[in-house]
């Protein structure tokens, strides 16, 4: 072969062999649990097995074959390519709305992530996806740079008022238009005791929620402000993520003063 993607072309260009590595890597099969394993022909079982074997990738034991050091390498970084572009794929049409000015939010972070988009009979799906969470939520932090979706508003309202703990930071014309537009309910939140308020006009073009058992990432769409698409996950590493940008974007914001905030 003449280079390494000679092998990665191998590989890619027959799901069988990507499926016999696969197999492989699950522990010793012999040309009948193979067979059965990946729906293949005997033949062309004989032609992947023999392919490998001249790339050094597997031995045989008894009647068995079995993936060599090297052959498990390639089956195990082949694996997380192909992870990586399934992900990719999955998120690709959602990837143009998710913030690109987040420090440190990258695909990475939301391969396992539950991915809510617009769709054409539910403009709200994303904001709704994220409101679902608020409910047994104890403790709620996190930023968002236009705070869409009123018709959530009531129930995050009652949340707040009846004990949950936010702490959030907004633009001031954010915090101006929600005082504008729902003055009682704003003025029930602010005496609630239960809102950390802080004010920043330099917010990332995002909302990022942190819940008791989910981190949530949402994205505008620039042309109708309307969020476009929301992720979310349990996973820890996500979490600590979460929790140390929303910890530096707070350190950059002002503390709402008592009452209402100032527009």
């Amino acid at each position: 072969m003449d280079s390494a993607l000679d092998d990665v072309e191998f590989l890619a260009r027959s799901a069988h062999r990507v499926a016999t590595l696969d197999a492989l890597s699950e522990g010793p099969h012999d040309r009948a649990a193979l067979r059965d394993a990946i729906g293949a022909s005997d033949p062309t079982i004989g032609r992947i097995l023999g392919d490998f074997g001249e790339r050094g990738w597997t031995r045989r034991e008894g009647d068995a074959y079995v993936l060599t050091a090297s052959g498990s390498y390639v089956a195990r970084h082949f694996a997380t390519l192909l992870d990586h572009v399934r992900s990719e794929r999955r998120l690709r049409d959602a990837w143009k709305w998710l913030p690109d000015d987040l420090d440190g939010f990258d695909l990475d972070l939301v391969t396992d992530a539950v991915v809510t988009t617009i769709e054409p009979g539910d403009p709200y799906a994303p904001a709704n996806r994220c409101a679902s969470f608020y409910p047994g939520t104890t403790r709620l932090r996190g930023f968002d740079a236009a705070l869409t979706s009123p018709h959530n508003f009531e129930t995050l309202h009652r949340l707040v008022v009846d004990g949950m703990e936010t702490e959030f930071v907004l633009s001031r014309a954010v915090a101006a238009h929600i005082r504008r537009a729902y003055p009682e309910r704003e003025r029930r939140v602010r005496e609630s005791g239960h809102l950390e308020l802080w004010l920043n006009d330099d917010l990332p073009t995002a909302r990022l929620t942190i819940f008791d058992d989910r981190v949530g990432v949402g994205g505008y769409d620039p042309d109708t402000g309307v969020l476009a698409v929301y992720v979310d996950t349990d996973d820890p590493a996500v979490r600590e993520w979460a929790v140390s940008t929303f910890e530096a974007v707070r350190r950059e914001a002002t503390p709402a003063p008592p009452g209402r905030p100032t527009s």
